[in-house]
């Protein structure tokens, strides 16, 4: 229990250790849902975090709803307007219904994820879908706009609508990873 309860702590921290055990996370997201209430979430850190490991974190995790719920209370929020938003997926993620939660109003950094990086294992498919303010946690931060140009809004896949697919890309080869290594 001390070891969740530190790991929370660090998470909320902002920090990831990318070498614990996957069967941790999910007891460390559980327990941070369940005390968020008492914890201190320094929320630009948390997702800076999650703009750089979430990938990491939801392929250990396996969990998009209980990431969901975690994220809801973990990252800054966003009080715009509802927006049209791109996503470049993996096919066989797309078909499995596990849609990631970093979306881009940029359609040509949608487009450059679904023919290239989550085209790898399975092809890719081009994304489009309109995410409600509800929908949305978080505008990009300084790493996703600045330094990547990827201008990621973190959201929430349940509560995005008219999700649709615009363009699909055939399988390509390459043995660097791919969406299974990503997962956004």
């Amino acid at each position: 229990m001390k070891n969740i309860h530190s790991q929370a702590v660090a998470f909320c921290e902002g920090l990831y250790d990318s070498d614990l055990s996957d069967s941790i996370w999910r007891p460390v997201f559980k327990y941070i849902l369940e005390n968020h209430e008492k914890l201190n979430f320094e929320k630009n850190k948390v997702h800076t975090l999650w703009t750089v490991s979430g990938g990491h974190l939801r392929r250990k995790i396996k969990d998009d709803r209980l990431i969901a719920n975690v994220l809801s209370v973990a990252l800054p929020g966003y009080n715009g307007e509802g927006l049209t938003l791109y996503r470049g997926e993996c096919h066989f993620l797309y078909e499995t219904g596990k849609i990631g939660f970093c979306w881009t109003p940029k359609i040509k950094v949608a487009t450059m994820f679904a023919s290239g990086l989550n085209a790898i294992e399975s092809g890719g498919v081009l994304l489009k879908a309109y995410a409600p303010t509800k929908a949305i946690f978080s505008s990009p931060n300084e790493h996703s706009a600045k330094q990547m140009q990827e201008f990621e809004y973190t959201c929430n896949p349940y509560l995005l609508e008219n999700i649709e697919v615009i363009d699909t890309y055939k399988k390509i080869t390459d043995s660097k990873g791919g969406c299974s290594k990503r997962g956004l």
